[in-house]
């Protein structure tokens, strides 16, 4: 037996396929890993499209130089035509571009989270949320997109355009260019404050969004109770403020937005007015021709164009940011711990006289106290071995622990005799089924649920026979789609259903260790009775523990762990306990006194 020492971390690689805590840059790299030249492609384009616009203005002036001294104005014409169908086209497939290289973005990053959500440890996706976490995956990849494809393509070309713009204005006439970029100043320095203060909106407003879905998203997976106890209106209640909050948040950030278009149209005619007031000054003195004065007002107007796809963008690359900061923490919160060595050189498991051994293990909730304390028991090889004793005395935490749901704070435990946290997740997790205490089932069909898990290919045969050992066989195939039924929305199986289903899907694998968590607290005597006995098959040739309150299981253990009321375990048989353990007498006489024989 070892001394209870600190759990020691070893170097380790995280079963994540963002290898590790990436940066923000990181991030950008493998978004945009593939995407390279098309959204090369795109700015291109983009920028063809400025230069065409641009030209437009040119056009127009030997337009009007033809029309005063009475030329043709057909080539001209033609060319600034050209110009103008050539600029909306560009655009157009430059958008074209975007939006497929934008969706691609999309869906990787999405995959990529989704992956990492999955290895992340319980304990961090109940402290995280499960609705905050779903809204990164959806509004925030829509945000980070926007950082894409307006970081990279929509506000370089913007100022890009707008510099090219005024260097135009200044070659028809530097006077006039001044008075437009003074006329223009003030409405650039409010636009400048508006889009600075959008990212720290933007983080709030994504904040705000994760906690309505959190919230949203339990009371929807607690609704039948919600329903039973009438609580909808409390309910209704609380999410409302919730959606008061993000309404509180999504305000000013809107709010800024709608005044960037106003304040930018509102510097506009300002310009306008300023440029219209000194060019007559200077028609009027010979400084200035009519063409060139119509060249130089419409790049006053075309001026505006890139101004607001500036601002905007300046405002997508804030909201951009933040969301890229979302996924930073995302991808920052440690998946499970995972050994890496190759499988050559790991040492194959030893076989024991016990299946599982726990020595001086400590485990506690987080902000709670210790739910086991320096615990020492083991499991045999073959055979049942229950976990008996009072609600919270930790049984279903020792079977988390046993596969690595959780992690104890001290001491060790041994899996078919190596050291729990030496084995590969994926490995330990084959070689130790685990059934949950409330039989959970994934959105799927019946044969989905029932081949969860398996590395052999399983026939309808198979399966149906399985579930003819729980008693389910009539059930399911009388589905509307028999195995192919799909479960968990419109159409599900009851309580007691899904946990024969769990228990048959244990049945299927091949694992030498089954961990089942209250594997017949809602089953009938006869339903009962068969799922005993596929329990009973199972410990024949496997190790199976099994947490539970009925007598029909325990009775039938071979080995029996019972969590005294001190924190103290004490194994034996059934027999025996009822002879040496005070405790345990009171328990069962407990559950005799009561028509469902539980305890």
């Amino acid at each position: 037996m070892t001394l209870p020492t600190a759990r020691t971390h070893q170097t380790e690689t995280p079963l994540s396929p963002t290898r590790g805590t990436p940066s923000g840059r990181s991030i950008g790299r493998d978004l945009l890993r593939g995407n390279r030249a098309l959204l090369a492609l795109a700015a291109a384009l983009s920028l063809a499209s400025a230069a065409a616009a641009l030209t437009g203005p040119w056009l127009a002036m030997d337009v009007t130089d033809a029309l005063t001294q009475r030329e043709s104005v057909i080539r001209p014409a033609v060319g600034m035509s050209v110009a103008v169908l050539g600029a909306a086209a560009l655009q157009a497939l430059c958008g074209w571009l975007l939006a497929g290289v934008g969706e691609r973005t999309v869906l990787r990053l999405r995959r990529r989270a989704m992956d990492h959500l999955l290895r992340l440890p319980l304990r961090t996706v109940r402290d995280e949320g499960a609705g905050s976490l779903t809204a990164r995956v959806t509004s925030d990849a829509v945000l980070l997109r926007l950082l894409i494809e307006s970081g990279l393509v929509h506000l370089p070309v913007a100022l890009i355009a707008t510099v090219a713009t005024l260097a135009a204005m200044a070659v028809i006439d530097p006077v006039l260019t001044l008075v437009a970029v003074g006329s223009f100043g003030l409405a650039g320095v409010c636009v400048a404050l508006m889009t600075a203060r959008m990212k720290h909106l933007a983080s709030a407003q994504q904040r705000a969004l994760g906690h309505l879905a959190q919230g949203l998203t339990s009371h929807l997976t607690a609704l039948v109770i919600v329903k039973a106890c009438r609580y909808e209106a409390a309910a209704g209640q609380r999410l409302g403020r919730a959606a008061a909050d993000v309404r509180a948040a999504c305000l000013p950030a809107s709010r800024l937005q709608c005044l960037i278009g106003p304040v930018v149209s509102l510097g506009q005619q300002v310009a306008v007015l300023a440029v219209a007031l000194a060019a007559g000054q200077r028609i009027t003195r010979g400084e200035l021709s009519l063409a060139s004065f119509s060249g130089f007002f419409l790049y006053l107007l075309h001026l505006s164009s890139p101004v607001a796809v500036a601002a905007v963008g300046i405002g997508h690359l804030q909201t951009g940011l933040a969301a890229r900061s979302r996924f930073h923490h995302l991808f920052a919160l440690a998946a499970e711990r995972d050994y890496s060595a190759p499988p050559a050189t790991r040492p194959p498991p030893r076989r024991e006289v016990a299946a599982v051994v726990f020595e001086h293990v400590s485990f506690t909730h987080p902000g709670g106290s210790p739910v086991l304390d320096r615990v020492s028991f083991h499991a045999p090889a073959t055979g049942l071995t229950a976990l008996v004793g009072s609600s919270g005395a930790g049984k279903s935490t020792v079977l988390t622990l046993i596969n690595r749901l959780t992690e104890p704070d001290l001491g060790e435990i041994r899996v078919l005799g190596r050291p729990a946290d030496n084995w590969p997740l994926s490995e330990l997790r084959r070689r130790a089924t685990y059934v949950d205490q409330h039989s959970t089932l994934v959105e799927g069909t019946v044969r989905e649920n029932l081949r969860i898990g398996l590395t052999r290919p399983v026939d309808d045969e198979e399966l149906v026979n399985v579930l003819e050992t729980v008693g389910l066989r009539e059930a399911v195939l009388s589905l509307p789609r028999a195995l192919d039924t799909p479960l968990g929305r419109s159409l599900d199986l009851s309580g007691g259903q899904r946990q024969r289903l769990a228990v048959a899907r244990a049945l299927l694998t091949e694992s030498e260790i089954v961990l089942l968590d209250e594997p017949n607290s809602q089953l009938d005597g006869v339903s009962e009775h068969r799922v005993s006995l596929a329990i009973d098959h199972l410990a024949a040739t496997r190790c199976v523990i099994a947490a539970s309150h009925r007598l029909s299981i325990v009775r039938n253990a071979r080995h029996i762990i019972l969590f005294e009321e001190d924190g103290t375990v004490v194994a034996g048989d059934h027999e025996a306990l009822l002879t040496t353990s005070s405790h345990y007498r009171a328990l069962v006489a407990g559950a005799n006194a009561r028509a469902r024989y539980r305890f």
